[in-house]
């Protein structure tokens, strides 16, 4: 009787845990290989055919700017990381034209020859979008006693890209993402609330490009890790 009791309390004490404490909201995850390295692949090339997108009210320039810096970090790092992870010779490509690069998004096998004879490669990723910054994610509004009302918008950091990838005579379109959440600003009346700002958080952008090369790497081998209660996995090593 007193074990029963001893592991009721336990059971409750652990309820409360979980109810009480939104870090703990996250449930082991394996996922595999969506796009598995064949055999007859020795090595891999990237393609930069991608354009910039941020969102905001900030200056369009200055948001493309600290953007634009993060996607060539993303680009030079990405064939380092693919290395690393999969234990495959990767290049940066520096010969195709843009009109190549949209054959290549084709699936051009005249394209994808002259690659194959530079570099050896056998997959190809083209990055076709970069899109990093902040979204609003909600307006919470917050009555007051004199029966005003405070709004507070709540923002997330990401960084998104659409890519496609060829591995023989396969072609797969994919958009990886990278998200988490960032910060919160108060709203005045009648106005929308401005974001945070891309230079003065331009670190918190790249973590999210440095996580994004990471989950793109993780589509050609198997990864265990947490997801999190917005349904973003998160691999072990990163944050866990």
């Amino acid at each position: 009787m007193k074990f029963f009791s001893t592991a009721l309390a336990g059971l409750f004490i652990i309820g409360l845990t979980l109810t009480g404490c939104k870090s703990l909201s996250f449930t082991q995850k394996t996922l595999p290989a969506e796009i598995p390295v064949q055999d007859f692949s020795k090595s891999i090339v990237v393609i930069d055919a991608g354009d910039v997108y941020t969102p905001g009210l900030a200056i369009t320039k200055k948001r493309e700017a600290v953007v634009t810096s993060i996607k060539n970090s993303y680009f030079s790092n990405l064939p380092d990381i693919l290395r690393k992870d999969l234990q495959i010779s990767a290049f940066r490509d520096t010969i195709l034209t843009d009109d190549e690069k949209k054959r290549l998004l084709q699936n051009d096998d005249a394209v994808r020859l002259k690659l194959a004879t530079k570099y050896g490669a056998n997959i190809f990723i083209i990055l076709q979008n970069y899109e990093g910054g902040f979204s609003q994610d909600d307006i919470v509004r917050t009555k007051n006693s004199d029966g005003s009302t405070d709004k507070t918008a709540y923002y997330s950091v990401f960084f998104n890209t659409d890519i496609t990838v060829i591995q023989g005579d396969q072609l797969y379109r994919k958009r990886i993402t990278a998200s988490r959440e960032h910060s919160k600003r108060s709203v005045l009346s009648g106005l929308l609330a401005r974001g945070p700002g891309y230079e003065a958080n331009k670190k918190d952008i790249l973590a999210m490009a440095n996580r994004n090369a990471a989950n793109l790497s993780g589509l050609f081998r198997e990864r265990r890790g947490m997801m999190n209660g917005r349904g973003e996995f998160i691999e072990k090593g990163d944050g866990f």
